[in-house]
């Protein structure tokens, strides 16, 4: 196989490491994925490059990271779950995830956002924070009980700074984080805290800036292949491919470290 591959995208010097994965397309499966909704923007660019490469299929579900970690201890018909490294090591220890297929393949920082073009606001350290915040007519943030990873975050977050009571009449609670990006980008909240990566992805929105490091949060992010597949190498493989210096290259453009 030649390095002709880099017409997906994938850079020559990993062609040699990524036929690896493709194994023989004669036996190409049709593979289901369960992921963390911080992912969705980076597997949706990545997925057909790694189609191309294998000739496996891959269907992608994304969501809160504790809804997808329920449905794959439930006993959901899946091949691979990305969620939180915490989660993956649960499922594991529960027998939902074969030993030994975990892997980390992000890592992502909180941040705020703000509707594009709504102006500056300075967060670079804990009082400019506070001061953005006193200021902010609304912030909003996606409902811990969702079991985003984000939100459960950012409630602790808001409820343990010292201007918590002053700041807990303008908070606004959504059920996803679709809903709230959709009031940010209506003007309805003025500010929302939530991952880096899925405020990137959203191209309605601005990233104002991380939270500043006494308060920054990194959530890690591992796949596992699932312990009912019947598709193991194809898991495998699109586990391998999630942690490439190819997909690594799309993941920080994404928000990601």
């Amino acid at each position: 196989m030649t390095c002709r591959l880099v017409r997906f995208r994938i850079p020559a010097m990993v062609c040699s490491i990524l036929f690896c994965l493709s194994g023989n397309i004669a036996h190409a499966a049709d593979i289901r994925v369960l992921s963390v909704g911080a992912l969705r923007s980076s597997t949706a660019a990545l997925i057909p490059d790694f189609e191309k490469l294998t000739g496996h299929k891959v269907t992608i579900e994304s969501g809160a990271a504790g809804a997808m970690a329920k449905r794959i201890h439930d006993g959901e018909a899946v091949d691979v779950g990305i969620v939180t490294t915490a989660l993956i090591e649960r499922l594991a220890a529960e027998g939902h995830i074969k030993p030994g297929t975990q892997l980390v393949v992000a890592k992502a920082g909180m941040g705020v956002s703000a509707r594009r073009g709504a102006g500056k606001f300075d967060i670079t350290t804990m009082d400019a924070l506070k001061r953005t915040l006193s200021a902010a007519a609304s912030i909003g943030y996606t409902d811990p009980a969702s079991g985003a990873s984000s939100a459960i975050y950012a409630a602790k977050l808001l409820a343990g700074l010292d201007i918590a009571a002053e700041l807990k009449p303008k908070l606004k609670v959504f059920a996803s984080n679709a809903l709230l990006h959709d009031a940010i980008a209506r003007g309805d909240v003025e500010l929302g805290l939530g991952q880096q990566s899925e405020i990137l992805a959203e191209p309605r929105l601005e990233l104002v800036g991380p939270l500043p490091a006494p308060v920054q949060n990194i959530s890690e992010f591992s796949a596992g292949v699932v312990t009912s597949t019947k598709q193991l190498d194809a898991a495998k493989a699109f586990i391998s491919f999630l942690a490439s210096p190819a997909a690594a290259s799309v993941l920080k453009a994404k928000g990601f470290e």
